[in-house]
């Protein structure tokens, strides 16, 4: 559909609001005007002749069927439904946006499609690119939800589960301390202490698992954005765009939740019994030099991110990262 004004009574916002992607057209500029003017017939389509090649018109009933079977098998993880649930909340309670649940659901089929078409069996962040053409009401509130899906359709890194690694290794330090670097009884430990140190043992397992799932996940969210441009739903500006903007994030967080896998498993072989090349004398020190507990991870921002207000960096960011942006300014300054 095609109009020149928007919807202003709530039965065209209704029709309005069943066009999913949508296009603002800007007026012709003053160079492309001059094109217009010097065409046989302007603003006839020279598709409209009789002899004007179709292109891509066979088989395409069977290219959609096909497509729209493969998407009812495409699966939409946790973190996409969770971008797509915050953005809906961004957009009512910071643009005033009601995105009803039709077009929600609407959307979210989208997604599956542009996912099937590349022959993907999952929904990837990159996919979720498509939402700055679906989330807007107005044109000028396209800017604001595209920069909102900027800031957030990098997967997320692992501040939690530092904190949580953290924790571990302050017990783990004193539990091993009581044993004198016991961790199976061996050599007299009590049995309540060793009990302590496999059950500690087993949550850096545990964690260590969660950051290579998070490790792996950054791995092809990087690898799909280099590959973006050969995205079939991305427009090329909008590929070279994600590609420049998000990539350098990502390898950030990437590097970040890599140090962290290391330090796990590190932490891991440190408290397992299993380990014979881990001395009980040395355990103790060991482990009191994996990792400095205070240390604060490095966050890179780009030379546009250092010249916005305070203001709007406060409104932008979480409070640690704020901190890091304080400090990163502070730094390029000087």
């Amino acid at each position: 559909g095609a109009s020149n004004e928007l919807p202003e009574s709530d039965e065209l916002d209704a029709l309005y609001d069943r066009f999913l992607l949508r296009k603002e057209v800007l007026p012709v500029s003053d160079e492309g005007i001059m094109t217009i003017l010097g065409m046989a017939k302007p603003g006839v389509s020279s598709c409209d002749e009789t002899d004007c090649d179709v292109v891509f018109s066979d088989g395409l009933d069977q290219v959609v069927e096909t497509v729209s079977k493969a998407a009812d098998g495409v699966v939409m993880g946790d973190d996409v439904c969770a971008l797509m649930r915050d953005m809906r909340t961004y957009l009512r309670e910071e643009l005033d946006i009601e995105i009803s649940d039709r077009r929600l659901v609407k959307a979210a089929r989208l997604l599956k499609v542009s996912a099937a078409s590349h022959g993907r069996g999952s929904v990837d962040m990159i996919d979720c690119l498509l939402l700055q053409h679906v989330m807007w009401r107005l044109p000028e509130q396209r800017g604001s939800v595209r920069e909102w899906l900027w800031d957030n359709i990098t997967p997320s890194g692992a501040i939690q589960i530092r904190q949580l690694l953290n924790g571990i290794k302050k017990e783990a330090m004193v539990a091993v301390r009581r044993t004198s670097g016991d961790v199976t009884g061996a050599s007299g430990a009590r049995k309540a202490d060793v009990a302590i140190i496999k059950s500690l043992c087993v949550e850096t397992s545990r964690l260590a698992d969660l950051l290579q799932k998070r490790s792996d996940a950054l791995e092809r969210h990087m690898e799909l954005l280099r590959r973006s441009m050969d995205h079939i739903w991305l427009h090329p500006d909008e590929a070279r765009a994600a590609q420049q903007l998000l990539l350098p994030k990502s390898e950030l967080v990437s590097s970040e939740v890599n140090k962290l896998l290391s330090n796990a498993r590190a932490l891991e072989a440190s408290l397992s019994g299993d380990n014979d090349s881990v001395s009980d004398d040395m355990r103790l020190s060991l482990i009191e030099l994996l990792w400095d507990e205070d240390e604060k991870p490095e966050v890179g921002f780009t030379e546009e991110e250092l010249n916005i207000g305070m203001k709007e960096a406060k409104a932008k960011y979480d409070l640690e990262t704020f901190r890091a942006w304080k400090r990163a300014r502070k730094k390029a300054n000087k």
